[in-house]
């Protein structure tokens, strides 16, 4: 089911007019259109829609069915190049295929351009360049996504401080479901990294209704030694959860040794970013 679909489901439900389901979020008339699929509603518009009308965000997305998207033998073929270039961290060919598709008739040609321009923001660690349509275009391409590829999974990885917790936790939620039980180590790594960083976010806004699905599925992933850095600080993030829920020292005694542990692997600034964070939120 479409995300237009869906929402004129649960507005049935509730026996409402457009303009009342709309609130102060959208204009009648727009979303009207959203509902016929003839207007695409922004990741932030959707998450106000659905608070604006107390509907759960986990709940509306989990109704959402994967859909697959026709691709042209071209658009693969510089889907393929641009992310063979990422991977191998060469910012003169993303540049290179750039220039080419700017001067081409791409169907998709925005597309293309705008995936380059995050790719180089990425090689550069430097988003000062990509403008607000650009990045908003990006944040909705990722959170839309109904099924994950390896691509896709690794430009949330990059990409996952853009969004704020609810649009975190709708988008990180399908992508641990899709991939938690897969076998590849660099996909397990991408997952733990997001599950880390979810739990991050939860415990800095006080979120911790939301974390133990997140904790559990961390912790069906077997610990082999590719992944041991993960499931150690896996282990800190749960102490200091536990601390907070039963104010026990022994958990605060988990999150030292942790920290103890990373400092005598010779992370000693990240072990001290740990001790910060701990001091925090205890």
């Amino acid at each position: 089911m479409e995300i237009g679909e869906l929402l004129k489901k649960y507005r049935l439900m509730h026996a409402a007019t457009k303009k009342a389901w709309a609130k102060n979020v959208l204009s009648p008339s727009f979303y009207a259109r959203v509902e016929k699929g003839l207007n695409r509603i922004s990741a932030d518009d959707l998450i106000n829609l659905l608070h604006a009308n107390k509907i759960s965000v986990i709940e509306f997305f989990e109704q959402l069915n994967p859909h697959d998207h026709l691709i042209s033998s071209e658009d693969r073929a510089l889907r393929l190049a641009a992310n063979k270039a990422y991977y191998n961290g060469k910012r003169a060919d993303l540049l290179k295929l750039y220039n080419q598709i700017a001067k081409g008739d791409s169907p998709n040609k925005e597309e293309h351009l705008m995936l380059l321009n995050i790719y180089i923001a990425i090689i550069d660690d430097d988003y000062s360049s990509i403008d607000a349509a650009t990045l908003e275009n990006m944040k909705n391409r990722i959170f839309v996504a109904d099924v994950f590829d390896a691509d896709t999974l690794k430009l949330y990885c990059n990409c996952i401080s853009f969004y704020n917790l609810d649009e975190n936790l709708i988008i990180s939620k399908r992508a641990v479901t899709q991939f938690k039980n897969n076998n590849s180590i660099s996909i397990q790594k991408k997952i733990l990294g997001i599950i880390i960083n979810i739990l991050i976010f939860c415990i800095k806004e006080k979120r911790y209704q939301e974390v133990d699905s997140y904790i559990n599925s961390a912790e069906e992933i077997a610990t082999i030694p590719e992944i041991y850095f993960y499931k150690t600080l896996l282990l800190f993030f749960k102490g200091l959860l536990q601390y907070q829920e039963k104010s026990e020292e022994h958990y605060l005694d988990q999150c030292h040794d942790v920290i103890r542990n990373i400092a005598l692997a010779g992370m000693t600034e990240y072990s001290n970013e740990l001790k910060d964070f701990l001091i925090e939120n205890k």
